[in-house]
């Protein structure tokens, strides 16, 4: 061979050991996962999809040789995922997204068993956080898609689908922050009268526990995943108690009819329109001072978590056993921040993975740091 072909063998063979194969990733871009799941319905090939789709990227990409860092251990670096080109994503209402990343997890989630197949509380709505009285000029409504899940929950963001860090569902504000989980939340009473004393009994017997309680009982009913029984419940303890003004027959700024509750907690007016006949909330207005923020209700409902969200975590694999040259590859095509470390073993083959951090199951963002234990031998 000349020296051009013995480059091109050199190169070939790098490419085989490194990615073998070429994945698209389309997790992080909703459109483009519903057109894979449409190519593979309807028998048409991934080369095609691609050919046809646009709007994805490569993410298995050649990195420079692993650096030596402190302690002997090596770490790989692994450049960012490209952005998607192509317009933003949008909510399932056409609503622009938002781009925060102040609520995604700032490590690991361990997710419980078979949280793919769990049910989960999709809440889509429509914010406006305009001045009272004034007119949104370059800042139209924010649209918000959110899947409340028992462990785990997700938001479409601007870039696509993100895990969410949910510590908890409601926090009830008394001297003492308190949070209350899917479970606590599941586990609320159905009878008005219950759910009131419920509802204070966590907070301290001070005198803004029963603000605090109405306050947070409004939260409960509109964006929490309450079971259908404890929203009822919700609903008809707000309209009965005596602070609470409630009118029939309103309209939301969508044009549907329901029932007003309004309130003064806090030095700030709060009105929540239901829909008492589907058990579902409709719109949420707070207002103190010249503030005002509306939240408009479009979507409240239990359903399955859709492939394309569940996709856009990256889940630990089982790595044990493996050689280093494997999981080269593994956290290659996963964009993660692999980081190699040496233990002795009496019983694992020396390079193969003794334990990752964090380890099998979890779920993490992309560019997530993973230190990989590999065995040094006995």
């Amino acid at each position: 061979m000349n020296d051009e072909e013995l480059f091109a063998e050199s190169l070939r063979t790098q490419v085989t050991r490194v990615a073998p194969r070429i994945d698209v990733d389309v997790t992080r871009v909703v459109p483009a996962a519903r057109r894979r799941r449409a190519a593979r319905a309807g028998g048409v090939t991934l080369a095609l999809a691609l050919a046809l789709g646009g709007g994805a990227w490569v993410a298995t990409t050649l990195e420079p040789p692993g650096t030596i860092v402190p302690g002997g251990s090596t770490t790989m670096e692994v450049e960012p995922s490209p952005a998607p080109s192509g317009p933003p994503v949008t909510s399932s209402e056409g609503d622009r997204l938002s781009d925060s990343t102040d609520n995604l997890p700032p490590g690991p989630v361990m997710p419980p068993k078979g949280w793919r197949d769990g049910m989960y509380f999709h809440v889509v709505t429509r914010v406006d956080g305009s001045k009272e009285g004034e007119e949104p000029e370059d800042d139209p409504p924010l649209g918000i898609e959110r899947w409340y899940g028992e462990g785990v929950s997700f938001e479409l963001l601007s870039f696509g689908p993100a895990m969410r860090d949910t510590p908890g569902y409601l926090g009830m504000e008394g001297r003492e922050p308190i949070s209350f989980t899917w479970a606590d939340i599941a586990a609320l009473p159905t009878e008005p009268g219950a759910l009131h004393d419920a509802l204070l009994e966590r907070l301290e017997p001070t005198g803004v526990a029963e603000d605090a309680a109405l306050f947070n009982l409004a939260h409960l009913i509109t964006d929490t995943p309450a079971p259908p029984a404890v929203r009822a419940a919700g609903w008809e303890l707000l309209a009965s108690l005596t602070a609470v003004d409630v009118e029939q027959n309103v309209q939301d700024t969508e044009g549907r009819r329901g029932s007003s509750a309004s309130f003064e907690v806090f030095d700030r007016t709060v009105t929540v329109i239901y829909d008492v006949e589907r058990n579902v909330p409709l719109q949420l207005e707070d207002s103190i001072g010249k503030m005002h923020s509306l939240t408009v209700f479009l979507t409240t409902e239990f359903v399955p978590l859709p492939d394309e969200i569940a996709d856009s975590a990256i889940e630990i694999p089982d790595l044990t056993a493996m050689t280093r040259e494997d999981v080269e590859v593994v956290c290659l095509q996963r964009h993660l921040a692999c980081t190699f470390t040496e233990d002795k073993s009496e019983t694992a083959p020396e390079g193969t993975v003794l334990s990752s951090d964090p380890a099998e199951g979890a779920l993490v963002t992309w560019g997530a740091p993973v230190t990989i234990v590999l065995s040094a031998g006995s």
